[in-house]
């Protein structure tokens, strides 16, 4: 069966696509809507038996994903990063890119990024909007606390939004227009704590009706939320195949570079997935402060005085990403001696 493949560069309100055979000619180009059916009169306009696509990682290649997927299209989503022909390309135009993408793909040159199983893909969006609503809470919260400076106004809580601050910040005498501006960052504020409390309570229920995560709850300082975000950000576990490479895939292992007899060790590496090396760096944190005595502590206190904070977090995230590796593998709780 003789199989065509098709390269995608996705924007916002189109896509340019290329489809070439197995010697490589161009069967069509064509540039249509990101919408379910005009991709499916693309498909369809192919003729052909056996498709294979790969389309580049935008904010709409989800969407495209899904649509092509339900059409039988076996599809590859890009690391354009990694992918040097595209990225690197001198000449950058949306039809040539598309049958950049192509090629790569029919020659078997194209570096892939993982897509999760659907209810995968819907748990990470849950989480990731609590995080995103975390960041506007935090940047509302110091509008406010701007206001207070501002005017020269000390608060003498802990919690200037505890219930005693807040009474405090509603009774707060300003001029007229930061009265009105605290007022509204105020209602912003509860809104969003709201919406957050609601969010953590559904997080809690999804961590509870699943194993793997109860597990990652049994580590001192993991909570509901860090167990899923764990989850969902690292995917199917048996894709790595040792811990190493699950640590590489959160950018907790520096660069190496060999030349001849010598070996290099660079900078901790940046492209990763972000949102699981931060998690691990805010859990690490915690974890010290739940458990003095375990092993991950005891690493971050030794590089801490070596090397100092910011290496010793790196150091003692890898060792917990390392421990969560095999929890996951073995399906075990957290446990150590300690004589460790």
């Amino acid at each position: 069966m003789r199989t065509t493949y098709v390269g995608m560069d996705i924007h916002k309100n189109f896509i340019q696509a290329a489809a070439m055979d197995e010697q490589g000619n161009i069967l069509r180009e064509q540039k249509f809507k990101t919408t379910d059916v005009e991709i499916k009169r693309f498909v369809e306009s192919l003729k052909a038996q056996k498709i294979q696509a790969a389309i580049e990682s935008t904010c709409t290649w989800y969407h495209v994903y899904q649509a092509l997927d339900s059409l039988g299209v076996q599809t590859t989503l890009v690391n354009v990063r990694r992918t040097k022909v595209i990225a690197e390309s001198k000449i950058k135009t949306d039809p040539l890119d598309a049958k950049n993408i192509a090629h790569c793909l029919r020659t078997g040159f194209i570096a892939t990024a993982y897509i999760p199983p659907k209810p995968v893909m819907e748990q990470r969006n849950i989480l990731r909007h609590r995080l995103s609503i975390r960041k506007e809470l935090t940047r509302y919260k110091n509008k406010i606390h701007a206001i207070l400076l501002m005017n020269g106004i000390y608060q003498p809580f802990s919690d200037v939004f505890g219930v005693g601050g807040k009474q405090f910040l509603k009774t707060v005498k300003l001029p007229d227009s930061a009265r009105y501006n605290l007022d509204s960052y105020l209602h912003i504020v509860e809104t969003l704590t709201h919406e957050k409390t609601q969010i953590s309570k559904k997080i809690e229920t999804l961590c509870k009706n699943n194993q793997q995560a109860m597990l990652l709850t049994s580590i001192p300082g993991i909570s509901y939320y860090s167990a899923m975000t764990i989850l969902t950000e690292t995917g199917d576990i048996t894709r790595f195949p040792n811990p190493k490479k699950l640590c590489n895939y959160a950018g907790l292992v520096p660069r190496t570079i060999q030349s001849g007899n010598h070996l290099y060790h660079g900078r901790i590496l940046k492209e990763c997935n972000q949102h699981l090396k931060w998690i691990l760096n805010q859990d690490v944190h915690s974890h010290i402060r739940h458990c003095p005595n375990s092993p991950i502590t005891k690493l971050y206190h030794r590089v801490e005085q070596k090397k100092g904070a910011n290496k010793a977090t790196v150091a003692a995230s890898r060792k917990l990403l390392t421990c969560i590796w095999h929890m996951l593998m073995k399906n075990e709780t957290f446990e150590y001696s300690n004589d460790d």
